[in-house]
């Protein structure tokens, strides 16, 4: 059995003057939070789902635009989320160790992405069953430099780096569970920050399978995002 964990705790500073809650802000009609459901669900190899929600006045909207047959045929899990998106992460994992049932492969997914196709969801499980992760990524087109900082607000230039070893990190991130478990334990143990779910290997040097994904996943973090994402969703195709 696989799990997918649909992340929607996060507090969406960045946005918040503009939306009250940007996973459920609607998009074309449909709130945001709906574009990860369903895309999941079309994939067919998800027995189970665990909403991750900040408050109950958020669980509370979610629950009622959850489709029936979503409701009766996958009965979601509600966990509510912690104070950082890895305690978030690390709630939902301990909720999957108390179920009977064990969970082979879990996809953790930031649903402020609601442009992932199952299409990609399917090739990442795939790479995830021969490698035990699945990191989908981008390559850089910027040329990018790392910085000092200094405190009259001057920047030195320390290095550029080669973007060709370089890569942006998206989700959904696949896993197997018990490998992914370990590893949040580790990081929780040791008390480190860590900013996405791959990090987490890093910790425990596991070496990550990169999946390169070729089609644009913003995640809805400012204006910005909602004018390109509506764009996207617009665009006709070459």
């Amino acid at each position: 059995m696989n799990c997918a964990i649909l992340l929607g705790a996060g507090s969406g500073s960045r946005i918040s003057d503009i939306v009250e809650d940007k996973i459920l802000f609607p998009i074309m009609g449909e709130p945001v939070i709906s574009y990860s459901i369903k895309t999941f669900s079309d994939t067919k190899k998800f027995n189970r789902f665990i909403i991750v929600y900040r408050d109950e006045i958020q669980k509370d909207h979610i629950s009622k635009l959850l489709p029936s047959d979503f409701i009766e045929a996958y009965k979601p899990k509600f966990v509510k989320g912690g104070d950082s998106r890895q305690a978030s992460v690390f709630n939902a994992l301990e909720e999957i160790v108390s179920w009977e049932t064990p969970i082979n492969f879990v996809a953790i997914h930031d649903v402020a992405r609601p442009l992932i196709t199952s299409q990609f969801i399917l090739e990442l499980l795939r790479m995830a069953q021969k490698h035990k992760n699945a990191i989908p990524a981008t390559m850089m087109t910027d040329t990018v430099k790392r910085i000092d900082e200094h405190p009259d607000g001057d920047c030195q230039l320390v290095e550029g780096l080669d973007r060709s070893k370089l890569r942006s990190v998206q989700t959904p991130q696949v896993f197997d569970f018990n490998l992914i478990y370990e590893c949040y334990q580790k990081v929780f143990e040791s008390k480190i920050m860590i900013t996405d779910d791959s990090s987490a290997l890093d910790f425990s040097d596991i070496g990550i399978k990169f999946v390169i994904n070729d089609q644009p996943n913003p995640k809805l973090t400012t204006k910005n995002d909602i004018d390109y994402i509506l764009y996207l969703l617009n665009q006709n195709p070459l």
